[in-house]
């Protein structure tokens, strides 16, 4: 029996070697990309992307509270025996701590070996080959005003409810089945782009997650984008996509966040393309908010009124999930996002303006090209 345990726990190993690993993985974008992105994480991806994509419901959302219950269980028994067998005490206490420091070993180096190292792969904007560089106020204005003309114009093309906020074509439920067809359009120009798997799918518990601050969560152990269905509906399409993106193997979140604006933008249905728009624009505005109060205030007069009720819905949204429990998600999430290569935490959802403006110098240069 102690031969068996102390096997066993030689795989508590396995955490110091998962980070040797990602250590290794961020010296080395190129080869993490070659050997790691473009090759094993696709055979992963497949795998367990066609294991559980077929399911409806969000597997992951079901086993989390299992997995709860049965570490509460565990941590109880533990907790027994260490009254219990006083001559032992130090013994059973030790045991236990083994026990702990055999389950982080396993779930973090399973997260870092099935997509964690997706996080130290090669920019997007180099694998697009984007000119991602700096940027005068003048042109991220410039941007900004060609995205709320194309924003108001697809706002034109799209259904609503009774009071007047977009809603998607054939209901939610139905986008949900229609929102792998923006990626399979984006593969017809950019290769690979085709490899995701199953849908995303509805969290049933989005009442409660919608205090967490959390929009939508992709579970690497059973590769299901998860999506908050309280999320206003202006913003559902986007949300989708964006964690479409982090099956695709894009973990940083300003990549997940341009990648979900493109797949939007090239997706065949309208109530897509406007969702995208929709959340780029938003992002676009704050950007411009933070260089020049005046203009932004400007910007936003242009908006259509159909487009300032989906935003007064999307603030609506915000008030009403508000408070302590968001502000501690928020604060976990930060860390998270700092430890896994993302230096600017929560901010980088936001840095997805580079990469637009990157795709909006390059078609501009090419409109010039064409005159």
């Amino acid at each position: 029996m102690k031969r068996k345990l102390s096997k066993k726990y030689l795989l508590i190993l396995l955490f110091p070697f998962g980070y040797l690993l990602n250590i290794l993985s961020r010296r080395s974008s190129v080869l993490t990309e070659q050997y790691y992105s473009s090759a094993i994480y696709r055979g992963i991806s497949w795998f367990i992307g066609n294991l559980f994509g077929w399911i409806p419901f969000s597997v992951a959302e079901i086993l989390l509270p299992v997995l709860a219950v049965i570490v509460l269980w565990a941590l109880i028994k533990w907790g027994i025996r260490l009254v219990r067998n006083r001559k032992e005490r130090w013994i059973v206490l030790g045991n236990g701590i083994l026990n702990i420091l055999l389950a982080i070993s396993l779930v973090y180096f399973s997260f870092t070996a099935l997509w964690g190292l997706n996080y130290n792969r090669q920019s997007l904007g180099s694998i697009l080959d984007m000119d991602v560089q700096d940027s005068t106020v003048e042109e991220l204005v410039m941007m900004t005003e060609e995205l709320l003309e194309s924003t108001n114009a697809l706002r034109e093309k799209v259904d609503e409810d009774e009071q007047g906020v977009m809603v998607p074509f054939g209901g939610v439920k139905d986008s949900f089945k229609r929102a792998r067809e923006g990626y399979l359009a984006t593969a017809e120009f950019i290769p690979g782009f085709d490899a995701v798997y199953g849908r995303p799918k509805p969290l049933l518990f989005s009442s409660v997650i919608a205090y967490t601050n959390i929009w939508g969560i992709y579970i690497p152990f059973t590769a299901e984008p998860n999506v908050n269905m309280k999320v206003p509906t202006p913003m559902l399409g986007s949300t989708m996509m964006h964690e479409l993106a982090h099956q695709l193997g894009f973990a940083r979140e300003d990549e997940a966040n341009y990648i979900s604006f493109l797949t939007c933008s090239l997706h065949p249905d309208a109530d897509f393309q406007y969702s995208g728009h929709l959340s780029a624009l938003n992002y676009s505005l704050n950007a411009v908010y933070g260089q020049n109060a005046e203009t932004y205030k400007d910007l936003y007069s242009r908006l259509s009124e159909g487009v300032k009720r989906d935003y007064d819905e999307n603030s609506k949204y915000h008030e009403k999930y508000d408070g302590p429990v968001r502000e501690a998600f928020s604060k976990s999430n930060d860390a998270y996002l700092k430890a896994n290569n993302q230096a600017d935490g929560e901010r980088s959802y936001g840095r997805m303006i580079d990469l637009l403006l990157a795709q909006y110098r390059h078609v501009q240069q090419w409109e010039d090209q064409t005159r």
